[in-house]
């Protein structure tokens, strides 16, 4: 009877292949693969170390060999559209004697000024100006500066011998383009040269410059090797950036007043000869009797009264035009001029080397990884295809070589 119970216990329970302390431990997976992990690095230790070694090196010797760069930087607020305060009165006493001036003006918006600073026509005044260059010690202009030969005799040779006909061509070209065009506002303009348009690039990428929308406050800034020259640079596109934007905005108040002066100078003419014709009749008839000769002085009296009339409107015209001229100047108030900077804005150097070592580590520890997977490829079919990739490797023109002559 004891028999049967015993056996029907034993085929009750089935068996198990599991020990009880790998049931109790759920976790016993991931502490393997961390433990895996931690094997990883410490038998790559010395991989690593040399990668965080070598990336510290090469990084140090960027932050010591790098030149130093300085920038200087400015602070400017652009006008505030529509005249308050104070000149209202002076305004409205204007339009009571017939003046009109109109309603504000729109102007340029905050957004366009950053435009306005980089464009064609700021960037070439700036590239044209002269500053001081210590290592040649001399003043000059930055287009010149960076067009001087250099590379000693062996680079001038080369110039005027193999690249002669290339010199020749570009001389032409220099001529063409600097022949001087007039343009619509009658201004004479001229083309920029091949090195001036490389200095204009070079230029272009030292300044910079941000606007801040609600208060209208922008900030340049300028970024070169010499703390001096760096605030003399942005010096001079504060100027050209103001000179710019003067002559848009008041470009149609000019083309309008120079308009009415012509007009204006017609009508005094006109007046004048009308007022001569008269006084000429009158000098003639002192004495009217007759009905023709009164029509006559009517006519030439209708005549200068409305030579006076034109006269005075075109004037009045004038005097508006004038106004709106000087309205539509713009006002550029600087809140910080650019001074030369003490402390160098490039290289970083402490961070270029914690940089370095951070980047180091990850490339060691990921190459300890690598490295120890192509290591542990046991199975026969991994190792077949690695054998391949190290015959695609080796016969990199397409040789029929075996994955065994490969090994």
């Amino acid at each position: 009877m004891s028999e049967t119970v015993n056996a029907s216990s034993a085929s009750s329970t089935p068996p198990s292949d599991e020990s009880p302390t790998e049931a109790a431990s759920p976790y016993a997976e991931e502490e393997i693969s961390l433990l895996d992990l931690l094997v990883v690095l410490a038998q790559n230790r010395r991989f690593i170390i040399s990668c965080i070694v070598a990336f510290t090196l090469l990084g140090l010797t960027y932050a010591v060999t790098s030149p130093e760069q300085y920038t200087s930087s400015a602070q400017m607020v652009r006008e505030v559209e529509g005249g308050a305060g104070a000149a209202s009165g002076g305004i409205s006493a204007l339009r009571g004697l017939g003046i009109n001036l109109g309603g504000g003006a729109t102007g340029l918006t905050a957004e366009t000024y950053p435009r306005i600073l980089t464009s064609r026509e700021v960037t070439l005044s700036v590239v044209r100006d002269t500053f001081y260059f210590a290592d040649v010690d001399q003043e000059m202009r930055f287009v010149d500066y960076h067009a001087r030969e250099t590379g000693g005799v062996l680079s001038a040779l080369k110039k005027y011998t193999i690249g002669l006909p290339g010199q020749i061509l570009s001389a032409l070209k220099s001529e063409s383009r600097q022949r001087p065009v007039e343009t619509l506002d009658g201004d004479q303009q001229v083309y920029p040269t091949e090195a001036e348009e490389e200095a204009m690039e070079i230029i272009g990428n030292m300044v910079n410059s941000s606007v801040d929308v609600e208060s209208g406050i922008m900030t340049v800034s300028v970024t070169d090797y010499d703390p001096v020259r760096a605030a003399e640079i942005a010096d001079s596109f504060l100027q050209h950036l103001t000179e710019r934007v003067r002559t848009i905005r008041t470009q149609k108040a000019r083309d309008n007043l120079a308009f009415i002066n012509e007009r204006f100078e017609e009508a005094k003419d006109e007046l004048e000869a009308a007022e001569q014709r008269l006084a000429a009749f009158s000098d003639r008839n002192r004495d009217i009797q007759s009905a023709r000769l009164r029509t006559e002085r009517d006519r030439l009296q209708r005549q200068v009264q409305f030579a006076s009339n034109l006269y005075s409107e075109f004037q009045t015209q004038r005097t508006q035009a004038q106004i709106e001229l000087q309205r539509s100047q713009p006002v550029i108030t600087i809140l910080e001029a650019p001074t030369p900077p003490i402390n160098r804005s490039a290289p970083q150097r402490t961070l270029v080397v914690l940089l370095s070592i951070f980047l180091g580590g990850l490339v060691g520890i990921g190459g300890a990884f690598v490295r120890t997977f192509f290591a542990g490829q046991s199975d026969e079919e991994e190792q077949e295809k690695m054998q391949q990739v190290k015959a695609a490797f080796r016969d990199p023109f397409g040789r029929n070589v075996s994955p065994e002559n490969a090994s």
